[in-house]
C-alpha cells in the first residue's frame, strides 16, 4: 500500500488518473461521473468502484482510493491488499488530516510519494519525492514536474551530466 500525499495546487489528478489507468479507482471526494469526466478527458479510463467494500472482490490488480476514512479502514484496507495481491495507492490531500493521524498512515503504508506545489514569482513549480519506499527504490530528492492535457513530464535535467 502507497500514501500519496498530494497538494491540490500541484495539479495532482495527471499522476492520479495515470496510476489508475485500466485499473480500478475509489473516489470518495469526487463523485464518480466527476472522476469518469476527468478520466475521459484526459484521455485515461480506469473501472470506478463505489465502496471500500468492493476492495475485496478485486485480486491482482491495482487500485486507487481517495482516502478520507478512519486509520481502522487503512489498517483493513493493507490486509485486504496483502491477501488479495493488490496494489493500493491511498491518495490523501494536504492538510486533510492532522499530523498524527498522517503520521500513523506513513507508518502502516510501505510507501510513500509527497506531490507538491511551490510559488515561486509569479509562477508554480510542481515536485514529488518518494521517501519512503520498502522493496523499491526511494527517492529522497524533490524532483520537479510538468503537466499538460495528458502529459506528465518528469525534469531530469539536474541528474545529466
Amino acid at each position: 500500500m502507497i500514501l500519496i500525499l498530494v497538494d491540490p495546487l500541484a495539479s495532482p489528478e495527471l499522476l492520479i488518473y495515470n496510476l489508475s489507468d485500466g485499473n480500478y479507482y475509489l473516489p470518495s471526494l469526487k463523485s464518480p461521473d466527476i472522476v469518469e469526466e476527468e478520466l475521459r478527458i484526459l484521455g485515461f479510463n480506469a473501472i470506478i468502484i463505489e465502496k471500500l467494500e468492493d476492495l475485496e472482490k478485486l485480486a491482482n490488480c491495482k487500485v486507487l482510493v481517495e482516502f478520507t476514512f478512519g486509520i481502522e479502514d487503512a489498517i483493513k484496507i493493507r490486509d485486504v491488499a496483502i491477501k488479495n495481491n493488490l496494489i493500493v495507492y491511498l491518495v490523501v490531500l494536504k492538510d486533510y488530516y492532522d499530523e498524527k493521524t498522517i503520521n500513523v498512515l506513513k507508518y502502516v503504508c510501505n510507501g510513500i510519494i509527497l506531490v507538491e506545489a511551490e510559488r515561486m514569482g509569479e509562477r508554480f513549480v510542481y515536485k514529488f519525492a518518494i521517501p519512503k519506499m520498502i522493496g523499491g527504490q526511494s527517492l529522497s530528492s524533490y524532483v520537479r514536474f510538468k503537466t499538460e492535457r495528458s502529459v506528465l513530464e518528469i525534469d531530469t535535467s539536474r541528474d545529466i551530466v
